[in-house]
């Protein structure tokens, strides 16, 4: 997650920095656009706990499909859990999302808490909705003495199938969000053109209290529509 917060700073550090340049011709805008450039930083890290999530939701199901085999096979809860990241491991890296869950149950469990106590803390520390559902039908099986395998093969199912569905939406999704970002750097591209090939064109815009007052309004009717852009793309599923 580190590296995807850095990547996520310097992308809007150039952002800030290529757009001074070009709509005001000066690096320097990045002093009096700091303000939006936190800004920035606060919608995408946003975006990044929602990546997050969602690979975290992606990835229970494998957890879960790891879990019913262990149970299928006899074992207790604890063990499954604790074969599960054995598992994990192999199937992802050792620092995913939901390996590294699984290895925080699995020492828990091994200290001898409550596997439905663990299970609903991992639901709630997780902030994904698949998963607080699921520790609360385990919690309902547990209580009232339930087939956990026939609870866990039906929320595996179920999960199987909002998967599948999600893809597809997600599939059209990513169409729109190429030409949002086309857009988005579109003007970029001509202004980069006429600086070019054209300077003089749009000399005037750059000099005077009148011409650079017309080029800031530009650039915030260009961020409004930047922002609005993004919210049209930006569909939750």
């Amino acid at each position: 997650m580190l590296a995807d917060y850095l990547k996520m700073i310097l992308k809007n550090l150039i952002f800030v920095i290529v757009s001074g340049i070009l709509f005001f011709r000066t690096p320097w805008c990045i002093l009096w656009l700091g303000p939006y450039l936190l800004y920035r930083l606060h919608q995408d890290r946003k975006t990044v706990e929602i990546r997050r999530r969602q690979l975290l939701a992606s990835q229970f199901r494998d957890g879960l499909q790891c879990m019913l085999s262990s149970l299928e096979a006899g074992y207790s809860i604890e063990n499954s859990v604790n074969n599960a990241v054995e598992d994990l491991r192999v199937m992802f890296d050792e620092n995913a999302p939901i390996a590294a869950s699984f290895r925080r149950m699995s020492h828990r469990l091994k200290n001898g808490e409550d596997a439905e106590t663990v299970i609903r803390e991992f639901g709630d520390r997780s902030g994904v909705e698949d998963i607080r559902s699921f520790s609360v039908v385990f919690a309902i099986a547990n209580r009232s003495g339930g087939d956990l395998v026939y609870v866990i093969r039906s929320v595996n199912d179920t999960l199987y199938r909002k998967q599948e569905v999600m893809r597809e939406i997600q599939t059209v999704l990513l169409a729109k969000q190429l030409e949002v970002t086309i857009m988005r750097w579109m003007p970029f591209a001509i202004l980069a053109y006429f600086g070019l090939f054209a300077p003089a064109f749009l000399e005037p815009l750059y000099e005077g209290i009148i011409g650079r007052i017309i080029m800031l309004i530009v650039y915030i009717c260009y961020l409004i529509c930047c922002r609005y852009a993004e919210k049209i793309a930006d569909i939750s599923i």
